[in-house]
């Protein structure tokens, strides 16, 4: 159950954005913001350079979307709404870019800033939370930070008995809960639920009843834990190392716990740190760098786990 939650974290599960190359279209009445505006000073909330108005935004362009539809209707296209979301996609892309004189980094961080509002969905490091959110009420008074918390503690080892035992909760109820917050996580197409979760998950958050349980975090672990949260180098290395393992036929949790004292949910959290701070901070040239990195120490891993089982079964086949 913890894995299939884990992987959400990470976002397999959210529909991607069709980056379609985005139409350019002439408009004279429309102000040469390019030109206007080299030095651009951004909303710290919305991310819309203060410069214009979110409404002058927003009409720009639907504008030339609506626009755009109108023509190719007339030339006999029939559009469906998931054409109709991809005009208005690129199209918010090409005015945002135009109005800013930006990079596309800024454009994406403010796409992550924006996602749920313009596509429905929640990105981790911008979580919005609209109030009487259905997805968000307690399950048996338990609310999605506690179940967080209580998830937290169990993969770090804790017996769910103990973790029920100090919440006050037949083992029956926790596995009510740990029916029902997944599925909604399933269910809630804006994945608020999801984020909030990865969210809280990030934090390792903890409530009063379970301040007291620790799984036991050797002086090794609790350093390379250490590391992990300011190294990016070494989260990656480790991530790489994990995934390597788990294709070897190694549970590569267990494989980190084992070598480098950092349990489950400890990994986990580090892991969502690093997401939600390349969310607000989005570097293409980071993410690249990072990426690279890694698939180059789950390489070396590899080639570490099988050279440990006596190598790959092609290795002695020759073309």
């Amino acid at each position: 159950m913890f894995k299939k939650l884990f992987g959400s974290l990470t976002g397999d599960n959210k529909p991607e954005n069709q980056n379609y190359e985005a139409q350019s279209t002439n408009n004279d009445n429309q102000t040469d913001y390019e030109d206007t505006y080299q030095e651009v000073e951004y909303d710290p909330e919305t991310l819309h350079g203060t410069h214009y108005s979110v409404e002058d935004f927003d009409n720009e362009v639907a504008e030339r979307a609506e626009a755009w539809i109108a023509d190719e209707r007339a030339s006999g296209e029939n559009l469906d709404e998931k054409d109709i979301q991809n005009i208005y996609f690129n199209y918010r892309r090409a005015v945002y870019t135009e109005w800013n004189n930006c990079d596309s980094d800024q454009m994406i961080r403010f796409e992550h800033a924006n996602s749920l509002k313009y596509t429905g969905v929640q990105t981790s490091g911008f979580v919005k939370v609209e109030d009487n959110n259905p997805f968000l009420e307690p399950v048996h008074g338990v609310d999605l930070r506690t179940y967080t918390a209580m998830c937290l503690k169990i993969s770090a080892g804790i017996d769910y008995l103990e973790v029920c035992r100090a919440m006050g909760l037949e083992p029956a109820v926790w596995e009510e809960l740990n029916t029902i917050w997944p599925q909604r996580m399933g269910e809630d197409t804006s994945f608020t639920v999801t984020t909030l979760f990865g969210q809280y998950y990030a934090e390792n958050v903890t409530v009063p009843q379970l301040e007291n349980l620790n799984a036991e975090v050797s002086e090794e672990g609790a350093a390379n834990l250490e590391r992990m949260k300011t190294d990016r180098y070494f989260y990656e290395e480790l991530a790489g190392a994990r995934q390597a393992a788990y294709e070897y036929g190694i549970d590569g949790a267990q494989w980190i716990l084992d070598n480098f004292g950092i349990n489950l949910a400890d990994f986990q959290s580090v892991a969502m740190q690093w997401m939600t701070e390349q969310n607000q901070n989005w570097n293409s040239e980071d993410i690249i760098r990072f990426s690279d990195y890694q698939q180059e120490k789950q390489k070396e891993y590899a080639a570490k786990f099988a050279a440990e089982q006596g190598g790959n079964v092609a290795d002695d086949v020759n073309f």
